[in-house]
């Protein structure tokens, strides 16, 4: 596999043996994250999966990359950042332009590269450890299943969001660097459909104990979700519909009735969360949304969706700060809220609400109002607000849906980008955002990729 420095389609940035996965997850090792004792010195790549320590070290490695690298990751070159500024989330108000705010990517931009080049990197490392693990005899079955699910699992996590931002992508399990070099993308219903293999095998494998009482390694409640919203991108309602309730009656999360838990680290809402990283110990998001001074990055609440909130919403109490400067009154993001001294969040990466909002998504597309409006109502009550009475039609009951999966999930996962994908309603963009065309539901495939490897064309209409 080459460098990045070559700009190679769906290769590591750097040449991921397993030797360096092991050197990385020594250097990661010492962090809360990490449970497991790292090996000493350097272990040869055959080796790796002779010992469950540094078979966990190898894994470990995985976690870490969503936490450092770009895509995944909670930063604000990541997705639920880029994500939030390109919707009608987010204002961006820093010293610098935002090509996600101006809704200005284009196919050489750096910002799509970073994301692709980082998912393909970190989808590599996964396909290696996969079928490292896969072709061991030394680790006991039952550990080794686990272990497999939750790589299964991320890789499901990694394509599902390519393949919601790019459409046909390209989509593989090898790490053979010849064929990655040539490899030509899969249309997108067909690329949904093994990712639903990787999930339903990880749920074969995994249970809903948790490897870590930390909640820092994915279990069968996480490949559940993610099966269930892949369910919602197959049109398949009713599947989606039973294994997001799968989750709820697994009588393990629950919506906090007390907002101010709701992030964190010990909230009984949190399915998978991820610690801070080793030094600052502070979230990205507190790092990212909490200002005094405009900075260069230094994003706010939109206008549109500060007025989406009823006097009565305790989110607008609790999740927005009113920030003024110079003069200026802005209101920030503040769901977390540690900038300095932090010992009790963690990056939450999903909580029982995305469940419900799934539940509710599935009921109303199977026309079940009464049901959907009530799954609604139990977020809503939540919040402070009145119930949604029962006899309402299915547009009714979809824009009360929108507006309050809006409120509720604002700067988490592209959550607003996905459901307005889903449910064909970017025009609500399209009210706040000039610059938005209806071509920009997908992002371009990298100019560099399609000129090292001509197998991905085309590329995506408007680019």
């Amino acid at each position: 596999m080459k460098t990045t420095q070559k700009n190679t389609t769906i290769r590591a940035t750097i040449l991921v043996s397993m030797t360096m996965i092991l050197l990385a997850s020594t250097l990661i090792s010492c962090e809360r994250m990490i449970e497991v004792d790292s090996p000493t010195n350097i272990v040869k790549k055959e080796d790796v999966y002779k010992d469950i320590a540094t078979t966990k070290a190898a894994l470990a490695y995985l976690y870490s990359n969503i936490r450092a690298n770009s895509f995944l990751s909670k930063k604000p070159t990541g997705l639920h950042h880029g994500l939030s500024l390109y919707t009608d989330e987010l204002e961006h108000i820093g010293t610098t332009d935002n090509n996600f705010f101006l809704n200005t990517i284009q196919a050489n931009s750096a910002e799509t590269a970073l994301w692709w080049n980082n998912a393909y990197q970190d989808i590599y490392a996964i396909n290696a450890f996969i079928e490292g693990l896969t072709q061991s005899s030394y680790i006991e079955q039952e550990i080794k299943k686990t272990l497999l699910g939750e790589a299964y699992t991320l890789r499901a996590l990694y394509y599902q969001n390519l393949a919601q931002l790019y459409g046909d992508i390209p989509y593989t399990t090898s790490t053979d660097f010849k064929l990655n070099t040539i490899i030509s993308k899969k249309p997108y219903p067909l690329v949904l459909v093994d990712i639903e293999q990787d999930l339903l095998q990880a749920i074969e494998y995994l249970n809903y104990s948790f490897r870590s009482p930390d909640k820092y390694y994915v279990n069968k409640a996480v490949a559940e979700l993610l099966l269930s919203e892949n369910y919602l991108l197959q049109k398949k309602y009713d599947l989606a519909e039973l294994y997001s309730k799968n989750v709820i009656d697994s009588n393990l999360y629950f919506i906090e009735d007390d907002l101010t838990k709701t992030f964190k680290k010990d909230a009984k809402s949190t399915i998978w969360q991820i610690s801070p990283e080793q030094g600052s110990y502070i979230t990205p998001e507190a790092n990212n949304y909490i200002f005094t001074t405009i900075a260069a990055n230094t994003s706010v609440i939109s206008d549109k969706l500060l007025k989406s909130f009823d006097t009565s919403d305790l989110r607008k109490q609790y999740w927005l700060k009113e920030v003024e400067v110079n003069g200026q009154v802005f209101y920030g993001v503040y769901k977390y809220k540690n900038k300095t001294d932090n010992t009790d969040e963690n990056s939450i990466f999903f909580r029982i609400e995305q469940v419900y909002s799934i539940l509710a998504e599935s009921l109303l597309n199977q026309n079940k109002l009464p049901q959907a409006i009530q799954i609604i109502n139990k977020i809503r009550t939540k919040r402070g607000l009145l119930p949604l009475g029962a006899s309402m039609g299915k547009q009714e009951v979809e824009q009360h849906f929108l507006q309050e999966m809006y409120k509720e999930f604002f700067t988490e996962n592209g959550h607003r980008f996905f459901t307005l994908k889903r449910l064909n309603q970017f025009d609500q963009i399209k009210e706040i955002k000039p610059n938005w065309k209806d071509y920009n539901n997908l992002f371009p495939i990298p100019e560099k990729q399609l000129l090292i490897n001509p197998n991905l064309n085309p590329q995506n209409n408007g680019y």
